[in-house]
């Protein structure tokens, strides 16, 4: 993927300085992140304990953003959730300058991305996304989604020269149904969405979920949304076609905690479609995206698109 802004030890020891910590021990650039640069930090408290810390600059996200997804780690992490809430000085600030781009700290959470999530593994995410869901009265922060109707409008536009027919109708067709479906939609239950709760935007040990990391993407949306996005990536094989333990293992957690409304229900296989149909467009703009930097891991669009057939099979 990236590491756009190279940083020395001395660097980072002076910003993790202000946030309690006295001494890096280790400094290593990790891939992760599409948009942001990270660090893996092993460094001394004042207690000469030793912590593991996540350094993230932001090298495309406006400044101005940044509080809100500060307030939303914070308030998950409060609430009970396994969420890395970001280091604040003494003066109460997340966000400080490192190299002109603003920064933060978060603590290192333990455990690893599964490759291939396991049943229970299913389960305990899926529960974890319905708590998330459910705290969504007790925060008070807002935010749209940018990957909303008009973003998908403009991407017509943009995505027509590079598409063969077939695509061109596929992406024509599906975005003019979401159109379609909108109002309805937008009647339904709404609030926090982690937006991208991909398997590997999750932390385990075992089947423990000891991590949700990445709230880039996140916004207010309807719930089945989020949900759908989650069950496209834990619960499809290669061809995305949906492994019914895993299915049945993510919707059981999740409904048991918060049921379904009857509207929900009704539109909840056109959701799973809708979720392909916004994965397949963002990886076809990136995958066309000529300015896209040259160290940037590019995701293939089919894959989504498979899912995308697949889901639109099961409406038929």
């Amino acid at each position: 993927m990236a590491v756009y802004t190279p940083l020395s030890e001395s660097q980072v020891a002076a910003f993790i300085a202000p946030f309690g910590f006295t001494q890096v021990l280790s400094l290593k650039a990790t891939d992760a992140g599409i948009e942001n640069t990270n660090y893996f930090v092993t460094a001394l408290d004042r207690h000469q304990q030793t912590c593991r810390l996540v350094l993230t600059l932001f090298e495309m996200m406006p400044e101005s953003e940044l509080p809100y997804f500060v307030a939303l780690t914070s308030f998950l992490a409060q609430e009970g959730l396994p969420v890395p809430a970001p280091y604040r000085n003494a003066q109460g600030q997340a966000i400080l300058p490192l190299q002109n781009k603003p920064a933060i700290l978060v603590p290192c959470f333990t455990g690893s991305h599964p490759a291939t999530p396991t049943i229970e593994q299913c389960g305990a995410i899926a529960g974890a996304m319905a708590r998330m869901h459910l705290a969504s009265p007790r925060f008070s922060a807002r935010r749209a989604n940018d990957r909303g109707a008009q973003w998908r409008e403009q991407a017509i536009h943009t995505l027509q020269p590079f598409l063969h027919q077939d695509q061109k109708t596929l992406l024509l067709d599906q975005v003019a149904d979401w159109r379609l479906h909108q109002g309805i939609i937008d009647t339904l239950p709404c609030g926090i969405n982690h937006h991208d709760l991909f398997h590997d935007n999750a932390l385990f040990e075992g089947d423990q979920l000891t991590g949700i990391i990445d709230f880039y993407n996140a916004c207010d949306d309807v719930f089945i949304y989020d949900l759908a996005v989650l069950v496209n990536d834990w619960c499809s094989d290669e061809q995305g076609q949906l492994i019914a333990e895993r299915y049945h293992a993510v919707m059981t957690s999740y409904t048991q905690l918060r049921p379904l409304s009857a509207d929900e229900q009704t539109l909840w296989p056109r959701m799973l479609a809708y979720a392909a149909l916004r994965f397949w467009i963002s990886r076809l703009l990136s995958w066309h995206d000529t300015d896209q930097p040259h160290n940037v891991a590019q995701k293939d669009p089919r894959i989504m698109q498979r899912m995308l057939l697949a889901r639109l099979h099961a409406l038929t």
